[in-house]
Formats: structure tokens, sequence, C-alpha cells
């Protein structure tokens, strides 16, 4: 994804939340799985946390009118969705989930990608 693309508006309505029903995962790491403890199920597979499903395959956290109702305390992987940070050696490369039909706000200039481009890395915890 490069500076011109379309930016990214949530169409939940459109979609149907897409990004919170199966198949999805979010990890946790240890202080966002403590965190989120009172709000939602959380399960342990062996070293990993995961938000809990409900009976539908969605995301426990989502509302009927298919907005996270813990948006302010989401996890980092929701926060950064629908985009990624993939690492071609050291260059890291802004994607984005092709399956997501919200990219159709208006172009991203070069400050703007560059914005996105810094948040997602903060969101990724600076790594790769």
């Amino acid at each position: 994804m490069l500076p011109g693309t379309a930016s990214f508006v949530c169409l939940a309505d459109e979609c149907g939340a897409l990004c919170c029903r199966a198949p999805y995962r979010v990890d946790l790491d240890e202080a966002e799985s403590a965190r989120l403890i009172p709000l939602a199920e959380i399960e342990e597979h062996g070293a990993v946390s995961l938000l809990a499903q409900d009976a539908d395959g969605a995301c426990g956290l989502l509302t009927e009118d298919l907005r996270c109702g813990e948006y302010a305390l989401r996890p980092r992987g929701c926060a950064q969705y629908p985009y990624l940070l993939h690492f071609e050696g050291a260059a890291p490369l802004l994607m984005r989930d092709p399956a997501c039909p919200g990219f159709v706000g208006a172009p991203l200039s070069l400050e703007e990608w560059g914005e996105l481009l810094d948040g997602i890395w903060r969101l990724q915890g600076g790594r790769g």
C-alpha cells in the first residue's frame, strides 16, 4: 500500500463486521490479557491468549450494532486492523486486508501515509 491509495473507512453495516467474525484471531500479550479479563472471556492456547468467540463465531466484544463494545480498550491487533506491517528484509511494507471493503476514503497523502505507517509501527511494538 502506497501514498495515493484510498484511505480506510469502517463500513461495518455493509460488511457485517467481517474483521470481528470467524475466522478471526486476536492474539493478546500478557498486559492486554490482564486488562481485558474483566471485559471479555479470554481463551488460553498454550503460550497464546486469545479473545473468545461467541456461539456464532464472532468476537465476544462485538455488539448487536456491529461495533466494538470496548472500542477504547480494544487490543493492539484490533486497533491496527485492517493494516499490517510486513518486512522484506529490513524494509517495512504497509499491507492491508484485501477482504476488507472499507478502502473507499480519500486518497492518502504522503504525510498521512507516513503517519499511518508510524502508527501501525508503534501498535506492533516497533518490531516486525
